[in-house]
């Protein structure tokens, strides 16, 4: 449930706070003396510290100001037989959560600690839900017209039910941290924490740190103790982006932690109970790195108990009027429109950088281009345009088009014909059939 320092000189006080405290279900270490309490805080990440205010080495109240410099997340009880106004003031302004005075009834102490616990616990969760807001994407919801993705919208939504581990693949720039959002927010987890960290963007020691925290000490510049994101996100959700980029070692610690809903802090020895769902996502095929011995084949089953593969934007054109559309209303204050031609011209290209792209597209014609309408000479930047006037619609036959649909269904269902059958409305002897047709034609070309 959480750990706590107690800090009494009197060993009958410590013996019977930590039976009481036990009995809650908290982990408990007991100390003597501010000394070793000191090194305790320095060693140990502890949600809440009790102190007496008298101790035989020195002053609970002044203790706190160790505390608030070496662990400032810990929330401290000040309990007292000797209380005045002026140290029950002080306590108060030094950022002491309650003040109790002995001799106290258990159930005071009790609940004391609990609300202290709740406090912490909604503190860091409006930390982070603020943090969140200000790199909060432009848009919430999923815009799709395509079959393709109102499948995985589907998919999404039931795998939001249960609590099993999620990994999404797709290229980069598809929306694989929306799609976590999506189920994170559907899930009985809903109103818990979402906490997002991309693996591949810090080293190794770095993404241990932010991930399960660290205690003073534990490396240069470790000055003070850290809560890590896993314990942050406790009762939410812990969004693991680029999980292929880890190392082995990494990948060795975070099995643990997932298999054991524990962490221990860098440099710590003592171990937290956590209540995490993970959903991992990754733009390389993980299936393929297990296979080649870079992903640990154990921790890729912990992770892939429900895959969800997101197709790239060239594989679902028809999403891209509607997109396009959105994204106007987010960048144009002014309404602006695009023309048959610009959408034309978006309808052709590839979007190697997916939905990010694309909204980088619209953001930028609608900041540079003066009138209302944009058109596809505002787009000349895009391949294979250039500014081009000589561009015609290529001239393709349905036999294409239907080649190509069919292609990018299965691509999308990671070659699951069965999968793609269903969602192309066909049989699997259909998709066979057509598979064969396309192979003989390349062979005869």
């Amino acid at each position: 449930m959480g750990s706590i320092l107690v800090l009494d000189d009197e060993q009958s006080m410590r013996e019977m706070l930590q039976l009481m405290l036990e009995e809650e279900g908290y982990h408990v270490t007991t100390v003597p003396g501010i000394a070793e309490a000191e090194e305790e805080i320095k060693k140990n990440v502890y949600d809440l510290i009790i102190s007496d205010l008298r101790l035989e080495d020195g002053n609970g109240i002044d203790f706190l100001d160790t505390v608030k410099t070496i662990s400032p997340l810990s929330s401290v009880i000040i309990i007292t037989a000797y209380a005045t106004l002026e140290s029950a003031l002080r306590a108060i302004r030094l950022g002491a959560y309650d003040y109790v005075l002995k001799p106290f009834k258990i159930d005071i102490l009790r609940n004391s600690v609990r609300n202290a616990f709740q406090r912490k616990t909604l503190m860091e969760e409006n930390l982070y839900l603020r943090e969140v807001a200000d790199r909060a994407n432009i848009y919430d919801n999923i815009v799709a017209e395509s079959r393709i993705i109102r499948d995985l919208i589907d998919l999404s939504y039931k795998a939001a039910q249960s609590d099993a581990n999620i990994m999404i693949t797709g290229e980069s720039g598809v929306g694989k941290e929306m799609f976590a959002r999506y189920i994170h927010k559907n899930s009985p987890r809903g109103n818990g924490p979402f906490v997002a960290i991309n693996c591949g963007a810090l080293p190794e020691s770095l993404l241990e740190s932010e991930l399960f925290g660290h205690v003073a000490g534990a490396f240069t510049g470790a000055q003070k103790n850290k809560e890590g994101l896993f314990v942050v996100a406790n009762k939410g959700t812990i969004f693991l982006d680029e999980i292929s980029e880890t190392t082995n070692n990494f990948q060795v610690k975070l099995l643990r932690v997932i298999q054991e809903q524990e962490i221990r802090p860098v440099g710590g020895n003592s171990t937290k109970s956590i209540n995490v769902r993970v959903i991992a996502a990754s733009n390389k095929d993980i299936s393929r790195l297990v296979e080649e011995g870079v992903f640990r084949k154990d921790l890729y089953y912990r992770i892939n108990v429900i895959p969800v593969h997101i197709p790239p934007l060239r594989h679902r054109r028809e999403d891209i009027p509607l997109l396009v559309d959105h994204f106007l209303r987010q960048f144009s204050s002014s309404r602006k429109s695009l023309s048959p031609g610009a959408i034309r011209t978006l309808l052709h290209y590839d979007f190697p950088g997916n939905v990010r792209e694309l909204q980088n597209i619209i953001e930028r014609v609608c900041v540079l281009t003066q009138g209302a309408l944009i058109t596809e000479d505002d787009l000349y930047f895009l391949e294979p345009y250039k500014g081009s006037q000589e561009y015609e619609t290529p001239l393709i036959s349905l036999k294409k088009v239907e080649q190509h649909h069919i292609e990018g269904v299965l691509e999308a269902c990671g070659g699951n014909k069965s999968k793609a059958a269903e969602i192309l409305g066909v049989s699997r002897k259909f998709i066979y059939s057509k598979l064969k047709e396309y192979q003989q034609e390349s062979n005869g070309a």
